[in-house]
């Protein structure tokens, strides 16, 4: 490096002499040093440092099965915990219809009538709404801490699929995972209130609400009004899917 009037000049030699130098020191010893990088960058491309997707895919298989995302991140135990509060939640609604004179006797020893049981189980039922999302917002952001921030698909056509399928999935791929999540909980939400509408007698259990003779009067009118807010959510979940992910394409073209 030559000095002229107090400014240093940074030649060619002076950048490729810490290159030299690695090159011989790897060489010395039958280059372990480089063969070492290079089977750590080998090893992390292995566990999904290297490779993007992670997130896509990790928030789309607990979208189906809860706990398979968090499996596929690596997170084995939280993934099988995970699952196995699924599985639990199925069997104990079996076990609940199964054996509901059983529970209303136990209810009565306890002062509980049956309205109050039947609304505590209505509100954890709730909860497992925002139990679900939580499975895939966890999967989501676990596979962006691993492989990092996720930009998107960018295939417009399999977004809008994706949403055609499951609203909300197409936003997922999108990169838009609050909004996803929005029309996930806004379908279940929906199917959590046909739930109680057909398969329960939710509403025979408060007669002083009137909503049962506003239901066996107007059943009609309230089925139309639920299938056609549904119909909305899922055409605008389509719509917006492919919509974003045309966007995001042309904006990584320009």
């Amino acid at each position: 490096m030559s000095q002229k009037d107090d400014c240093y000049i940074i030649e060619e030699d002076d950048l490729l002499e810490p290159v030299r130098r690695l090159g011989r020191a790897g060489t010395k010893v039958g280059g372990g040093s480089l063969r070492g990088l290079d089977a750590t960058v080998r090893a992390s491309t292995r566990r999904g440092y290297g490779a993007r997707g992670n997130a896509p895919l990790a928030s789309s298989l607990s979208l189906f099965i809860c706990g398979a995302g968090q499996v596929a991140n690596g997170q084995w135990k939280l993934g099988v915990l995970l699952f196995l509060t699924e599985v639990l939640a199925l069997v104990g609604h079996w076990s609940v219809l199964k054996a509901w004179p059983f529970f209303r006797g136990i209810a009565h020893i306890f002062a509980v009538s049956e309205e109050e049981l039947f609304l505590a189980l209505a509100a954890g039922d709730f909860l497992l709404v925002f139990f679900l999302l939580y499975n895939i917002a966890q999967a989501y952001h676990q596979g962006e801490a691993s492989t990092g921030e996720f930009q998107g698909i960018g295939v417009p056509m399999i977004s809008g699929l994706a949403s055609l399928l499951v609203p909300g999935w197409g936003q997922i791929l999108n990169a838009q995972l609050g909004k996803g999540l929005f029309f996930l909980f806004c379908v279940l939400a929906e199917i959590y209130v046909v739930a109680l509408l057909v398969l329960t007698s939710f509403f025979q259990l408060f007669p002083q609400v009137g909503l049962e003779s506003l239901i066996r009067t107007r059943g009609e009118v309230v089925q139309l009004i639920l299938f056609f807010f549904a119909s909305m959510i899922w055409i605008l979940s389509v719509y917006d899917a492919y919509l974003v992910g045309r966007y995001s394409t042309y904006s990584r073209r320009g």
